[in-house]
């Protein structure tokens, strides 16, 4: 296990996010704590090995599967198998606060504009 500096946030154009834990031994091996800014958003996206659990912390937003748009709200979890395209859109005057479990989770196949 490695030592993760909670500090470390990087930042997209409207959201950011940090690395929680990382080196796991088991099939979840990255967690990441991720807000998403007021009016922002992560665009729609794919992960070639990576199945991704999203845990929602605080406010709403809208998440889109597959071209289906829902919203979620604090304590839903939704579970979004490798290759499914997804992303989200925070079209609230909060932060929208979520932590995402990764599982199989390789170097490079993350998302980040």
């Amino acid at each position: 296990m490695q030592k993760i500096d909670h500090d470390n946030w990087v930042k997209g154009e409207s959201y950011q996010k940090r690395i929680l834990i990382e080196g796991l031994e088991e099939k979840i091996n990255l967690i990441e704590d991720i807000i998403i800014a007021s009016k922002g958003e992560i665009p729609r996206h794919s992960h070639n090995f990576t199945d991704e659990i999203f845990y929602i912390i605080s406010n709403s937003a809208i998440m889109i599967v597959n071209n289906e748009e829902f919203e979620v709200n604090p304590g839903d979890m939704i579970y979004v198998n490798k290759n499914e395209d997804h992303g989200f859109r925070n079209d609230t005057d909060k932060e929208f606060k979520m932590i995402v479990f990764k599982i199989n989770f390789q170097n490079g196949d993350s998302f980040l504009k």
